[in-house]
């Protein structure tokens, strides 16, 4: 009787034993890992996308890429002005014109979710006709921001400080040659606005 007891306790131990060892063996539980959507844009990128605008387009004169940077219905607005992408694209190239050695330089970028802000720098020398105006030889230095919404890797809409009040100030360019400027731009805007936008009017 003694010796059933005795077997009987060796086979309770032997099999807690047993019971512990295997659960030391299991594998930890590991935290299920979030992987990004395959197509999603991370905000890293979407900072690239602002970057390569002033370094490529603005600095560069790269316009042959803007299909690569702008949706071809991108809403571009400064200050109250709403421009159509050409009409920005076509300002843009006025003032490269008009300053060759026009340098922009994105100097602080920041993200939240798909907007992007840029404190951007300006810095040029108004030696040549564009946009109207006559060389003045004048240097020019402006600091501004700039906001843009990028959706699938492409800015789709930017809004912009409006810039030329200080940059005609700059130039010497009287209240009423400013205001000259501003009639004859509204005018070509309400003409635009009729026909299709010469930018994409061969892809359509």
């Amino acid at each position: 009787m003694q010796k059933q007891r005795m077997l009987c306790l060796v086979a309770i131990l032997c099999g807690g034993l047993t019971l512990t060892s295997g659960e030391q063996k299991k594998p930890p539980l590991q935290e299920p890992q979030v992987r990004q959507r395959p197509g999603k844009i991370s905000p890293e990128q979407n900072k690239l996308v602002a970057r390569r605008l002033f370094d490529d387009l603005f600095t560069q004169g790269r316009y042959d890429q803007i299909e690569e940077v702008f949706d071809r219905n991108c809403k571009v607005h400064f200050g109250n002005r709403h421009l159509s992408l050409s009409q920005a694209v076509a300002e843009g190239k006025g003032w490269r014109s008009a300053a060759p050695d026009l340098v922009m330089t994105p100097e602080q970028i920041s993200e939240d979710g798909d907007r992007v802000t840029v404190l951007w720098a300006a810095r040029g020398t108004h030696t040549a006709h564009g946009n109207g105006l006559k060389p003045t030889g004048r240097q020019v230095s402006m600091r501004s921001k700039s906001v843009f919404l990028i959706k699938n890797g492409k800015i789709v809409e930017a809004w912009n400080e409006e810039y030329r009040p200080e940059l005609f100030r700059q130039l010497g360019v009287s209240k009423t040659a400013a205001s000259m400027f501003d009639t004859t731009e509204r005018l070509w805007s309400a003409i635009s606005q009729m026909v299709p936008d010469p930018l994409y009017a061969s892809l359509q």
